[in-house]
């Protein structure tokens, strides 16, 4: 029976008694298929790949549905494809690297492969470590040079991209899914043994200027980048992905870096839309000639989140950003938190929308912590005014039925999200490795159904040190005492 119906709140959102226990996920963990490495014959191996042709330069045919009519079928018989309902398949390999998969049947295939390596685990030796990676993705691996790669890829079809997050590192690729065995490979031969050419490095140190300047263009993504560094001050999942000082550009800093955590027990990768057993398969090949880099122990930095102020003078209106901590990926609280969520942000029948501001609600789960996080934006002479309001919305008491409308709404967003293949791939994966974790949605929806202390997730999150940023014209933002005396 769901829970929203007999949901009952003991006080206003920011209070209420909250239990101080340990929290363990209320999501399954996946079972893993062990896959063995096999010595196999390489002749056989390539007889099993797709026809491709890289230099294949075809001559023009005629276009032989010229004069067909657009009402008349030109399939040469009707389709006979049953469908199957998708599964989530788990194996791992014997180094330790996790695979994931989801078969919808789709012609299109997603497929991440994503590091436990990200920037919160940089250095003083390697500050920007992380943002270097991202820049020689895809360059010169041992068998293919950058510009093969890129042209292979090409000739695929595919769309790639590689990005560095504070946590992961991640490689993917959007193909036909008949060509996922020549992915596959492609997207493992980054971690596996990358060149990186002097050559080659020394022109990625040209697009540092341009991947900070289309940062900062983004004005939502350049304040979610500063809420995060300011909530987490200098510290593990503070730091940003990116590249700090050119002089530290090097390759010995990348292998390095590389060498510490790259390990295949720190990799997972997913795939959407493909057959389970030929991504394990090729997966298994991609690794089973080579010798991987060795696991490194490394230490175990716990997240010090520090809240603070940061205020940003540019022009345009005033964007206003508020943070508190949040929970952890394997939180139990992690339901209600999307219920939070959703309760607060869900346009115009949200506790915002009612108040008569334009804000969104977001929540980022780490592997062990987590980050909350409220955005909008207003008129600078209104900026008091704006916040005022919000910490008034933040220490009321919803009522039952907006929080049944918040579940409903947290649900149907869950679902439209999992229509993304990329959304799925980066979720699944971030599961996996931040919490060893892997619920399907109806797993997180029955689990959002289940919720019933909101006021307590809610002072745990609301409770903490608010993180303040703000940007464009900011002359009004209240001082940073003045917004943390409001909140309480």
């Amino acid at each position: 029976m769901s829970l929203s119906r007999n949901f009952r709140i003991t006080g206003p959102l920011c209070r209420g008694a909250y239990s101080q226990r340990r929290a363990a996920s209320n999501l399954p963990a996946p079972t893993f298929t062990a896959v063995k490495f096999v010595k196999e014959d390489v002749e056989s191996v390539m007889g099993e790949l797709p026809d491709f042709n890289f230099y294949e330069m075809k001559d023009p045919t005629p276009n032989p549905f010229k004069d067909v009519a657009m009402d008349t079928c030109v399939l040469p018989a009707e389709p006979t494809t049953k469908a199957v309902a998708p599964k989530m398949s788990f194996s791992k390999l014997e180094n330790g690297l996790k695979i994931a998969s989801i078969d919808k049947q789709g012609l299109t295939s997603s497929i991440g492969l994503y590091v436990h390596g990200g920037s919160r685990f940089e250095t003083a030796g390697s500050f920007g470590a992380a943002g270097m990676i991202e820049l020689m993705g895809y360059k010169s691996t041992a068998h293919l040079s950058n510009l093969r790669t890129l042209k292979t890829f090409e000739q695929l079809g595919a769309t790639i991209s590689v990005k560095a997050g504070r946590e992961t590192v991640s490689y993917t690729a959007d193909i036909l899914r008949e060509y996922v065995p020549f992915a596959v490979p492609l997207l493992i031969g980054n971690v596996l043994f990358p060149r990186l050419l002097p050559w080659e490095v020394k022109a990625a140190t040209k697009e540092v200027e341009k991947a900070k300047k289309a940062l900062e263009a983004d004005v939502d993504a350049y304040v979610a980048s500063l809420l995060a560094s300011t909530a987490f001050l200098n510290n593990t999942v503070g730091l940003k992905p990116t590249v700090k000082s050119l002089d530290n550009f090097t390759a010995d800093t990348i292998r390095s870096y590389m060498l510490d955590h790259f390990a295949p027990e720190r990799m997972a990768i997913v795939g959407i839309n493909v057959d389970h057993a030929e991504l394990s398969k090729w997966t298994m090949r991609s690794f089973a000639e080579y010798n991987a880099i060795p696991m490194k122990k490394r230490p175990d930095t716990k997240p010090a989140y520090t809240g603070g102020d940061c205020r940003i003078e540019a022009s345009g209106p005033c964007t206003i950003a508020l943070g508190f901590e949040g929970v952890p990926d394997s939180s139990e609280d992690k339901a209600a938190v999307m219920v939070i969520e959703a309760l607060l942000g869900a346009g115009s029948q949200s506790l915002c929308g009612k108040a008569g501001i334009a804000a969104e609600a977001s929540a980022t789960f780490y592997s062990d912590t987590g980050l909350f996080s409220i955005t909008g934006t207003c008129e600078a002479s209104k900026a008091g005014d704006y916040i005022s309001t919000l910490a008034t919305v933040l220490k009321s008491t919803p009522a039952a039925g907006d929080v049944a409308k918040a579940k409903a709404y947290a649900k149907s967003l869950l679902a439209l999200r999992c229509e993304d293949k990329s959304y799925l791939v980066d979720s699944l994966a971030s599961s996996l490795i931040a919490s060893n974790t892997c619920g399907s949605a109806a797993d997180l929806m029955k689990a959002i159904d289940g919720v019933s202390d909101i006021a307590g997730a809610a002072k745990k999150i609301f409770g903490s040190k608010p993180t303040v940023v703000a940007y464009g014209d900011v002359y009004n933002v209240p001082h940073y005492s003045a917004i943390e005396a409001a909140l309480k």
